[in-house]
């Protein structure tokens, strides 16, 4: 490999290892193979990985490049006594569960995967009884254990950062209504407050907290991002509108998405104020209702702010029904989660233009992403990175902390990592904490509207 090549950190926070992502990648995974039981009580030399992947299955392809990339973070880091030992899950409970036995049997002495859920489950016996930690790729908080640690990106970390962040900017604060009779003055009207400003002149009848709903299909992912979504509104001085679930699949979301819109309640609004302005005599009512002709409802939605916690086909038809419904995300902020980005046709949608969401730093990713491509020949998928953040940590604490144990203790660190999919930490309840960025969709891509924090010290503390 060319020497010249960009570095990339791949460091332990608290520890200060640099992990040179311009070395070169060669073959050293162990073979698929023999039990060997070891003769005598001491640890043999290599330190053994196991590294569960859906191999085959309909995630044969995700597999690999995680796979490539645990490969390559083996030797990104440098000399080590790792060896990696690959088992194929089929992503199944069953597959997993073989597998584990497998690496078990092999003297794993920690275990890298599996990707899914209940996989991850399945493994948990196996590893306990052999007194193993688990490194699993999964996002599923109901899987992990004070022995099993869930790398993967919880919708619920993605909702609390980026629900956070719109409540602290300012942009969805709107004015209280005044009470009938009360003189307006020179105030902005609620309707025309512009989204892209950080705030405005506090008006003389006072503020309303910022309302935000939720849309989200109706199952376990749904379910947990609306969760989060009303423990974090609640908790940042927000206030909780309406939140809906659609089908996840199949059926039209056309209903709840009129609902949650308000639609008909508006639409009635509008034409109860023309017939009022039809049978009035005041001079201006002529006026008034001209400027009415073009409206199809009178009022905002019911909401400052909705997220949207989907993605790919099924997010670009509830967004764009929210516009059919009268909903302008040029005075509403979409809010959404990972899934926003796992489509590039999302981050082109019309109405998605200028909706937020939690993800990852780019740049990190980025970085990742170009070195895999000039090693391997072809883009990863970005879950790929937590295979290579799990492999490099894997040596950060076999080699240089020097617990081969992978003790509990050892793996739980305040300060975090930091990894090519940015800050990293585990917590005692098995979970993991991520530095993320807050991304605005603009014309087909993305920008950073907040940096993902570089220390648990300070910011990320709120983030829990």
């Amino acid at each position: 490999m060319n020497g010249s090549r960009v570095n990339a950190l791949l460091a332990a926070s608290a520890f200060g290892l640099l992990l040179g992502l311009a070395a070169c990648a060669s073959d050293r995974v162990a073979p698929p193979a023999e039990t060997v039981q070891p003769a005598e009580p001491e640890l043999p030399p290599e330190v053994r990985v196991g590294l569960l992947l859906p191999l085959s299955g309909p995630a044969e392809s995700l597999g690999r490049d995680m796979l490539d990339a645990a490969e390559m973070a083996l030797f990104d880091v440098g000399d080590n006594d790792l060896v990696l030992l690959p088992r194929d899950t089929a992503g199944t409970p069953a597959g997993a569960r073989r597998a584990a036995q497998e690496v078990v049997d092999e003297g794993a002495e920690v275990i890298l995967g599996p990707l899914f859920g209940q996989a991850v489950r399945a493994v948990g016996p196996a590893a306990a009884a052999a007194d193993i930690r688990v490194l699993a790729f999964s996002n599923d908080a109901s899987v992990a254990t004070e022995n099993t640690f869930l790398l993967g990106f919880r919708p619920e970390e993605q909702v609390r950062r980026v629900v956070r962040y719109a409540l602290a900017s300012g942009a969805l604060v709107r004015p209280e209504p005044p009470l009938p009779g009360a003189p307006i003055g020179e105030d902005v009207p609620s309707d025309t407050l512009p989204l892209d400003r950080p705030g405005f002149n506090r008006p003389a009848f006072g503020l309303q907290e910022p309302r935000i709903a939720g849309l989200a299909p109706d199952d376990p992912y749904g379910a947990t991002t609306i969760e989060a979504l009303r423990e974090v509104t609640i908790a940042s001085g927000g206030r909780l509108g309406d939140t809906l679930f659609y089908p996840p699949a199949g059926a039209d979301p056309s209903p709840v998405v009129r609902r949650i819109a308000a639609y008909d309640q508006r639409a009635a609004a509008l034409e109860a104020e023309r017939n009022r302005l039809e049978q009035s005599d005041a001079p201006e009512a002529e006026a008034a209702l001209r400027a009415l002709e073009t409206l199809d409802t009178m009022g905002g939605p019911p909401f400052d702010a909705i997220l949207l916690a989907d993605g790919g086909d099924r997010l670009r038809s509830v967004a764009s029904l929210l516009e059919f419904f009268d909903v302008d995300p040029a005075t509403t902020r979409f809010l959404g989660t990972m899934r926003w980005q796992a489509d590039p046709r999302v981050l082109a949608e019309a109405a998605l233009q200028g909706g937020w969401f939690a993800a990852p730093e780019p740049d990190n990713l980025a970085a990742f992403e170009r070195r895999f491509r000039d090693i391997f020949g072809r883009s990863p998928d970005p879950l790929a990175a937590l295979a290579y953040d799990a492999t490099a940590l894997a040596v950060v604490v076999a080699r240089d902390l020097g617990d081969r144990s992978f003790a509990k203790d050892t793996l739980i660190n305040a300060q975090g990592f930091a990894g090519a999919t940015g800050l990293f930490r585990l917590r005692a309840d098995g979970l993991a904490d991520h530095g993320l960025a807050v991304l605005e969709v603009r014309g087909g891509t993305t920008r950073t509207l907040e940096p993902a924090p570089s220390s648990f010290v300070d910011e990320l503390a709120l983030l829990r």
